[in-house]
């Protein structure tokens, strides 16, 4: 099952493109089956734009583990999506099962964001303009669609992580937040050096 994980990871730009044609789909067969959360449902079900969409769904089943993973490869192998999404016909070469060397580092995760979230809940929004490269406008939505701080924060690094893509590590988030120009205690991004 963590080999399916690893894959998943390692072809998570081409599964964007791919089920970006219809990410709906995508969503309501993992959810049916219990591959997405009820609250990661909610959290993937407003996305607009279809790549955002997809790529918050792919990073909630890899956050949730092997198991998630696994359900989802197996998904994407079977008929009903192969006859929708005739693209993944390589998902069913032995080829692509065959592991490789990675020198991708690990993205940030949603148990990260949740405890960075945590340390910035006093200056969020400080955070995102400054250094996240928000606007105001897009910070003011969040805040009007989520009631408290910490989770407007963790809804903020949510989109960041997002809108990164590949690029959405712990130690980019890191970088970005121990600038001199905010006053985040170094040991409150700990978890941000840790590996997952």
């Amino acid at each position: 099952m963590g080999e399916d994980r690893r894959l998943l990871r390692r072809l998570k730009p081409k599964l964007i493109d791919i089920l970006s044609a219809d990410p709906e789909l995508v969503l309501q067969e993992c959810h049916a089956l219990d591959l997405v959360t009820d609250a990661g449902y909610k959290m993937v079900r407003p996305q607009l734009v279809s790549t955002e969409k997809v790529t918050a769904l792919l990073d909630h089943v890899y956050d949730r583990g092997p198991e998630a993973a696994h359900g989802l490869m197996e998904l994407l192998r079977g008929g009903v999506f192969l006859e929708n999404f005739p693209r993944l016909s390589f998902l069913k070469t032995p080829d692509v099962d065959q592991p490789r060397p990675s020198t991708i580092p690990e993205l940030v995760t949603e148990k990260q964001l949740v405890e960075v979230a945590g340390a910035i809940t006093g200056n969020w929004k400080e955070v995102g303009i400054l250094v996240l490269d928000f606007s105001s406008e897009e910070l003011d939505a969040i805040k009007q669609d989520n009631s408290t701080s910490t989770i407007q924060a963790f809804c903020m690094l949510y989109v960041w992580r997002c809108r990164q893509r590949e690029q959405a590590t712990a130690a980019k988030l890191y970088s970005l937040l121990s600038t001199e120009k905010l006053s985040i205690a170094p040991e409150s991004l700990a978890c941000l050096q840790e590996s997952n």
